[in-house]
């Protein structure tokens, strides 16, 4: 991986190769965009530009055999510090970020971010869920974020701007990427996820998916047709029936396999193609008044769907809400999760 395999953003390299050869990439910046459309193949760049042990960085030319290079790319470089979401909890724990209560700032993401490097020239921090940052967690990085030390950086990567913290939104500077379409979709499908499909077919499915890439991945794959088109069914009733909709989903999700995370991305993709089809619905209905509040209740009900997977709501009580709540056209909310 290089610099020009990163596809349909050449502006956010350009900006990275100037302030590096200017000598000013320094501070937090906080990347937003859809999944997939390679925020974390620029964090491990970035970090791989400013570690390799070969070439200068302002080269933006990471050799990729080096011993740093190398251990970027596998996660053990001891001047890149990580903190994620642990797939069993539905936040980011403080006590990576800070360290547990009887040794509070002697471990975790904020004393990390304070040490020299042990081997390159610069120290590199990636959280690399931010979305995921409880208030008490985001705001014991506040000091962090702001006075980071003069041989670091710190990279947060998020889906949006708005699911952040305004404090945190403050302290760093925002990198949007952009979900790829035309043919930078068409190449990213084909030659990163070997996805044999005609440019139409991945147009359509990047449309559907919203721009999440993961998601565009999966409805190319071979089953994704008979979803779509059972779900197409429901969605396109005035009245959808809660029960059939819940076996589609359910079905869908049982294909998936036992793994939770398999069958929260398989949710993603029912309620991801929900959106899509609700947000055509009243791009089609805008003079009809009442379907045009049914579709818009259900968008919504959608987005609350997708918001939940995420924050790992229970997977049977959240189908059964949903098809009940979309036959109903009603917006579902249930208070701060729904």
């Amino acid at each position: 991986m290089n610099w020009s395999n990163l596809i349909g953003h050449n502006q956010i390299e350009a900006w990275f190769a100037n302030a590096i050869r200017k000598g000013r990439l320094t501070g937090s910046f906080l990347f937003v965009g859809q999944p997939g459309v390679g925020k974390r193949t620029t964090a491990n760049l970035l970090a791989q530009t400013l570690l390799c042990e070969r070439n200068d960085p302002e080269a933006m030319n990471p050799c990729g055999v080096c011993e740093g290079c190398v251990q970027v790319a596998a996660k053990t470089h001891p001047d890149v510090t990580r903190v994620g979401k642990p797939s069993d909890k539905s936040f980011i724990p403080l006590e990576l970020l800070i360290g547990p209560p009887d040794a509070r700032m002697q471990e975790g993401f904020c004393r990390d971010v304070r040490l020299r490097p042990m081997r390159g020239r610069r120290r590199v921090a990636i959280i690399e869920d931010a979305d995921f940052l409880n208030e008490e967690g985001a705001n014991c990085l506040l000091k962090t974020l702001e006075e980071p030390s003069s041989n670091a950086i710190i990279l947060l990567i998020g889906t949006s701007e708005q699911r952040q913290l305004p404090t945190i939104r403050s302290r760093c500077r925002v990198i949007r990427f952009q979900s790829p379409s035309g043919e930078n979709a068409a190449r990213l499908m084909r030659d990163v996820h070997a996805i044999e499909a005609s440019d139409e077919q991945i147009a359509d499915a990047v449309e559907i998916a919203g721009g999440d890439m993961h998601v565009a991945v999966r409805l190319l794959s071979g089953e994704a047709d008979k979803l779509r088109d059972a779900l197409r069914s429901q969605f396109g009733s005035k009245t959808p029936d809660p029960v059939a909709l819940c076996r589609i989903i359910n079905a869908h999700v049982e294909q998936s396999g036992k793994e939770a995370s398999k069958r929260r991305a398989a949710m993603r993709d029912v309620f991801s193609f929900a959106v899509q089809h609700y947000r055509q619905q009243l791009r089609q209905a805008f003079d009809n008044r009442l379907a045009t509040l049914h579709s818009l209740n259900r968008l919504d009900r959608s987005i609350r769907a997708l918001r939940e997977v995420d924050r790992s709501a229970n997977q049977s009580t959240l189908i059964e809400c949903y098809s009940a709540d979309i036959a109903a056209a009603t917006t579902g909310d249930r208070g701060e999760i729904g």
